[in-house]
């Protein structure tokens, strides 16, 4: 019978001393003095060149700019898209980030984004007042045609990219779909059958769900391995 010991990844409160001196105060976190403390409820990582960050249990995604997030569309401008994000901000993508030029009075721009379609964009902006501008000028952005669309908690997207994408890359590999993962945690989900489509799903579900624990990555290969087989073998 193989290992499955879940351990648990620490978790702090807000204000919990998490160092005493030398450790730089990264993301979730804050400096007094010489000391580092939390500054939510979540889980700490430690680090040699980013220092001490604490990564939120819950809530909503925080915009940051260069993040890539899939957003839908709710609402259409004469020169702008409105864009859920999965955020306290809804985004905003003005024509001209969208690479069109466009005569409001003459041109709708429903021809090119619609109310409910999904894109993939980047974040260029946000100062936390005005709502966060984005951009898909760049290659891979834009429309995402076809899939079925999903959300998880955003501060679980980085367990399901894994470390240096280890992650994404055995799901990439061995699922019978495709993946768009934004950062503030909505997925497309794309190709398959529903079959496999629904396998997909669980395994998403049990990333989110046990994100904080060791042997994660063993945990959901094995279960990869047992419906589609050893791809390596």
């Amino acid at each position: 019978m193989s290992e499955r010991i879940e351990k648990v990844r620490e978790v702090v409160v807000p204000g919990e001393r998490l160092s005493d001196e030398g450790a730089r105060a990264g993301e979730g976190c804050y400096r007094d003095d010489s000391a580092v403390f939390s500054s939510f409820l979540g889980v700490v990582e430690r680090d040699e060149q980013r220092g001490v960050r604490v990564r939120p249990l819950r809530g909503k995604y925080m915009p940051k700019v260069d993040d890539f997030v899939v957003g839908k569309v709710i609402e259409v401008g004469l020169t702008d898209w409105t864009v859920d994000i999965n955020s306290p901000y809804v985004g905003r993508l003005d024509s001209r980030d969208a690479g069109i030029e466009v005569d409001p009075i003459t041109v709708d721009l429903r021809r090119y984004f619609d109310v409910g379609d999904y894109i993939g964009a980047k974040v260029i902006s946000f100062d936390r007042v005005t709502p966060p501008s984005l951009t898909v000028r760049e290659r891979g952005l834009g429309k995402i045609r076809g899939g079925i669309p999903i959300s998880i908690i955003p501060s679980r997207v980085p367990r399901v990219i894994g470390k240096k994408g280890s992650m994404i890359s055995m799901l990439d590999k061995m699922l019978k779909t495709k993946l768009v993962v934004g950062q503030n945690g909505y997925i497309i989900i794309q190709g398959g059958t529903p079959e496999d489509v629904s396998f997909t799903i669980s395994i998403l579900r049990k990333i989110e769900e046990e994100a904080y624990t060791y042997g994660l990555t063993d945990r959901i290969k094995e279960l990869l391995i047992k419906r589609y087989g050893d791809q390596d073998g």
